[in-house]
């Protein structure tokens, strides 16, 4: 047998190696150029994803917008980031939820089933594993399902998935939790009626969107807390207002009121003390007859200081002066000293009043005034009217278990709507020459006494005032 040469061999096997090694090269660099991506592949990958960033800043644009307008609408902005939010992720519907601590309520929809919908709003997810949104309550965490008919709640036949895959149409499901400081709020969650999983970037999109909403919550927890301080603040200026009003009414009223009342003691004590005078001048003086004229200015003046009394009474203490008093026979007493000046304006007067009522208390001579200020409004009031359709009603009930209810009711034209809400008010009047202060201080006085005075419309025409005061014992009227 022949043999080869060790020798001989080794250089013909290097070179046979070398020879392959330098054939292999041209289609390794062929390999090499054809797995990197060509120019228009780069392009394209740019040109998507300058879109996608373009449409994202588009919808966050918009999406802030509508916050920044809202009012507290939370309805239109949950409505525009769901609708965003589906858009840009490429979803087909989207939900929110509100979490009150016990249950997950559907607060907002985008393009989800009617028959889902409704579904949804009667049976409110809880923490369980019977639903995405449910397993995001226990974790509080993101809960991405690519395939809803395939997980182990559809296969348990749980009703909540299997509502979702059967009525709402949704195959991969991706919920995120709104959270406020580590504190659950909501749920923002997104669908897709094909088994197409979200990718990273979709869902951290999602999870943006979510943060918004908690955004747009806050904004509208704290504009709601503004209002209700600002109407709080608003209360406390008109009472102060009130107050104010009431300072002055009762400074004008008392100014008022002495005029008033303390003219005719004054006249008589001038005029007695004249007629003293004279009878004191004849010749011999007229002793009995001056003596008679002083006695008359000495009641006079005592009459003085009783309108003193009167007066403190009404803007002093509240129950000074207080007994028994029946409402019927307080309301024939004014109709009958007020008979010759509804007869001289042609007015038909009708009382209606219930027998068997039970007393009130109060100041006579207060309570009396309120009534005569009604009756006297109602004449002036009916005189824009004929005479034969001019008629003043007078009404007593028992007003529920514990009160009693007076009504005066005049057939004039009525108050001005625009006016109702004032008519009360210091310084308010629908009269010429009126100063404003006769149904303020009426209002002051059934108040002081614990009771309630209102206005409304009479039908057909006219005004109607009740006088609403507690009863305070049982008497017969």
């Amino acid at each position: 047998m022949r043999q080869h040469s060790k020798a001989g061999d080794g250089p013909r096997r290097r070179k046979t190696a070398l020879k392959r090694k330098h054939a292999l090269k041209p289609a390794r660099r062929r390999r090499r150029r054809s797995a990197a991506p060509s120019p228009a592949a780069k392009m394209a990958r740019l040109r998507r994803e300058l879109n996608e960033a373009s449409e994202l800043q588009k919808a966050t644009s918009d999406v802030l917008r509508v916050i920044a307008s809202s009012t507290g609408d939370l309805e239109r902005v949950f409505a525009t980031i769901l609708a965003n939010a589906v858009r840009v992720c490429d979803a087909y519907s989207g939900a929110i939820n509100r979490w009150d601590g016990e249950i997950l309520q559907l607060v907002a929809t985008h393009n989800m089933p009617p028959a889902f919908a409704e579904l949804r709003k009667l049976a409110p997810y809880r923490p369980d594993e019977n639903s995405a949104s449910g397993r995001l309550l226990m974790t509080k965490s993101i809960v991405h399902i690519p395939d809803l008919a395939a997980d182990r709640a559809y296969a348990a036949r749980s009703p909540t998935t299997v509502a979702a895959v059967e009525l709402g149409g949704v195959r991969t499901t991706l919920a995120v939790p709104m959270l406020k400081d580590d504190e659950l709020v909501g749920s923002f969650t997104v669908g897709r009626r094909e088994v197409r999983p979200f990718t990273d970037k979709q869902i951290e999109i999602v999870q943006n969107f979510a943060a918004k909403a908690v955004i747009a919550v806050e904004n509208a927890r704290l504009l709601n807390e503004l209002r209700q301080r600002t109407d709080e603040l608003g209360r406390s200026v008109a009472d102060l207002q009130r107050e104010r009003d009431n300072k002055l009414m009762n400074l004008e009223a008392m100014a008022a009121s002495i005029g008033h009342e303390v003219r005719q003691p004054l006249a008589g004590i001038s005029s007695n003390g004249g007629a003293a005078l004279r009878f004191l001048g004849h010749t011999p003086p007229n002793i009995e007859e001056a003596r008679l004229a002083l006695q008359r200015m000495v009641k006079d003046s005592h009459r003085a200081s009783q309108v003193f009394d009167n007066i403190r009474i009404l803007f002093g203490k509240a129950d000074q002066g207080h007994e028994p008093i029946d409402v019927n026979e307080l309301a024939l007493g004014v109709l009958q000293a007020l008979r010759e000046e509804l007869k001289d304006h042609r007015i038909t007067t009708q009382a209606e009043l219930t027998s068997q009522l039970p007393f009130v208390m109060g100041h006579r001579g207060q309570l009396q005034e309120v009534f005569i200020n009604l009756v006297h409004n109602a004449i002036e009031a009916m005189d824009a009217v004929d005479g034969d359709d001019r008629i003043l009603r007078v009404r007593a009930e028992r007003h529920g278990g514990n009160a009693i209810v007076v009504a005066v009711e005049d057939s004039g034209p009525g108050i001005d709507p625009q006016q109702l809400k004032t008519i009360f008010d210091a310084f308010i009047t629908t009269k010429p020459n009126g100063l404003g202060l006769g149904l303020a201080i009426c209002r002051l006085i059934i108040e002081r006494h614990k009771g309630h005075l209102s206005v409304a419309p009479a039908e057909p025409r006219g005004s109607a005032f009740r006088i609403v005061l507690p009863a305070g014992m049982p008497g017969v009227a």
